[in-house]
């Protein structure tokens, strides 16, 4: 009785997130075309380089405090949560401000200098990433899945309008692209901010002290595995631009962003969905997350296999019909990067239950172990290999192995933890 209630919720509340992550990725998608057509493949590539570099040092800015905001059982505690994870980016980024005014490091980095222009905005990009990503995990855990799928929908069609109408000052370039994309970000912060403003919740500051140690684990183990994780996703993104520049970095781009983006609609919906179910499961049931969390992998593995196999062979296609000509270059780094994603598809949304039962050791002793192969892997291939399509190539089959490893081994955690119980 109680799996068949949770299995309808989980449908329906998928659904639902599913749909607005649709709506967005659409838009999306239709904005990368677009660009495609209008931008230069290195301005293009110089902006997918500055959000590569605000999704990663988005991570360690707000101490990973926002997503233990999903596990108290009074909506007070996290709320506070989510307060010191903004107030803690904000400050991150204040410094690296500072930091990036003193110290021009992008003088010191081959094929880089081109992003100098931009190097003061990203501390402003980082906090933006940050904030709109905690206010999204807050507002899931209160159950918001169609506020947060609206907000999504808004912020992709501001970000397309705005692209095009900032090139009346910055012309075709990676300036308009970059301020396109912070301001819908900084229209979204504005109104979460002001939503949380209506429904204020007041904080002592011993009160946010004490939840700061209660959670501390999340700032010293969770964060530093979510970092190296992040980082070991974004890591071609810096490789291929440092061996052979910021275009052949587009088309790589853009293969990879096709591949992402069932697991930014699909897979994205049902995991924040599986957090919200396997938390409270966890509370209520525990007994329930080992069928549960089997019963989701299995019907993910499915759906992966399928759709990625027809991208794969319909790819050499749609790439030059959707992004122009010149981008069916792009299409071997999308069908290796699809390859891999198969089983990334399943492992992004199943992740968060190291968060449930409370193992956080586990996903960092996995990142470190797998960021040292996907290294090893991109850098024999830049030294030793003739051309990026095979760095890619050693990169994914490093991903998709490693990714499989990690499913397999979260069911094993998962009945050892309910085992203890």
């Amino acid at each position: 009785m109680i799996q068949r209630i949770i299995s309808s919720t989980f449908l329906r509340l998928s659904s639902i997130v599913f749909v607005g992550n649709l709506s967005s990725q659409v838009i999306v998608f239709i904005a990368y075309a677009l660009f495609a057509r209008y931008f230069d493949m290195v301005e293009i590539g110089i902006y997918t380089v500055f959000i590569s570099l605000s999704i990663l040092l988005a991570v360690p800015s707000t101490g990973r405090y926002e997503l233990a905001s999903m596990l108290p059982k009074q909506l007070k505690d996290s709320s506070g949560l989510l307060k010191i994870a903004l107030g803690l980016s904000f400050v991150f980024c204040a410094l690296l401000f500072i930091l990036f005014y003193l110290i021009p490091f992008h003088s010191y980095i081959p094929r880089f200098e081109k992003i100098s222009t931009l190097i003061l905005l990203l501390p402003v990009g980082i906090f933006l990433m940050a904030s709109f990503q905690s206010f999204i995990i807050f507002h899931n855990k209160l159950g918001n899945f169609r506020l947060n799928a609206l907000f999504k929908t808004i912020q992709a069609l501001m970000m397309l309008g705005m692209s095009f109408f900032l090139t009346n000052f910055w012309g075709y370039t990676a300036t308009s692209l970059v301020m396109a994309w912070m301001i819908s970000q900084a229209v979204l912060f504005i109104i979460y901010s002001i939503i949380e403003l209506v429904k204020r919740e007041n904080h002592q500051f011993e009160e946010l002290k004490t939840l700061a140690i209660n959670y501390k684990r999340y700032p010293t183990v969770s964060m530093l595995s979510n970092f190296i994780n992040t980082f070991s996703v974004e890591l071609p993104n810096y490789f291929i631009p440092a061996f052979w520049g910021a275009g052949v970095q587009t088309l790589y781009a853009y293969g990879a962003r096709v591949a992402g983006m069932p697991r930014n609609f699909i897979g994205s919906a049902i995991g924040d969905v599986f957090f919200n179910t396997s938390s409270k499961l966890a509370i209520e049931d525990p007994k329930q997350l080992l069928p549960h969390l089997k019963k989701v992998s299995q019907s993910l593995i499915l759906f992966s296999a399928v759709i990625y196999f027809l991208g794969i062979i319909t790819a050499r296609f749609l790439f030059p019909l959707v992004f122009g000509e010149e981008f069916i270059e792009a299409v071997p780094f999308f069908q290796w990067m699809a390859a891999a994603s198969i089983f990334l598809f399943v492992q992004s949304p199943i992740s968060v239950i190291s968060d449930v039962i409370n193992r956080l050791d586990a996903p960092l002793i996995f990142n470190t172990v797998s960021i040292v192969f996907k290294i090893a892997a991109l850098l024999i291939a830049g030294y030793f290999l003739d051309n990026p399509v095979h760095m890619i190539m050693l990169y994914a089959i490093t991903t998709g192995l490693l990714s499989l490893f990690w499913i397999i081994y979260l069911q094993h955690l998962t009945k050892t933890a309910i085992n203890k119980i």
